[in-house]
């Protein structure tokens, strides 16, 4: 995850701000892997979701989008981008993961209905995405 030191720095136009973070939402579609490379170009990385006020912001942003969690290396190890293993397992739909080796991205949905807005899908399928800067306090 990109950090950027001074927190004076403006919000860039077309980010969000949502506490110690930018974020960036596509208004088009690639594959999750042509996602994470525009994130990078950007100066970030796919969004990482380290808390429930964290989850909550994303998901009432009420668009599905990639986001930098990916069980590519090892099936059945869900890592973020940043090669973090994957602590909060609760936002996964309702029998979620499923992809049994064909889908190893995950899509953040807007559901009211399901139990969880974390999705398996396969990597190729294009979505929007959402990239994410940390900014740090030193």
């Amino acid at each position: 995850m990109r950090k950027f030191s001074n927190l004076k720095q403006t919000c860039p136009k077309d980010w969000k701000k949502f506490e110690s973070s930018w974020y960036f939402l596509s208004t088009e579609t690639k594959t999750w892997g042509e996602s994470k490379d525009d994130c990078l170009e950007r100066g970030a990385d796919l969004v990482i979701i380290n808390s429930d006020k964290e989850q909550e912001f994303l998901f009432h942003l009420n668009k599905g989008f990639w986001i930098g969690l990916t069980d590519t290396v090892t099936e059945g190890t869900w890592k973020w981008v940043d090669g973090n293993p994957l602590t909060t397992p609760k936002y996964w739909g309702s029998g979620q993961p499923n992809g049994g080796g064909v889908e190893n991205c995950v899509l953040l949905t807007h559901s009211s209905s399901d139990q969880g807005p974390w999705h398996d899908y396969p990597c190729s399928f294009n979505r929007s995405w959402i990239c994410e800067i940390v900014l740090s306090h030193f």
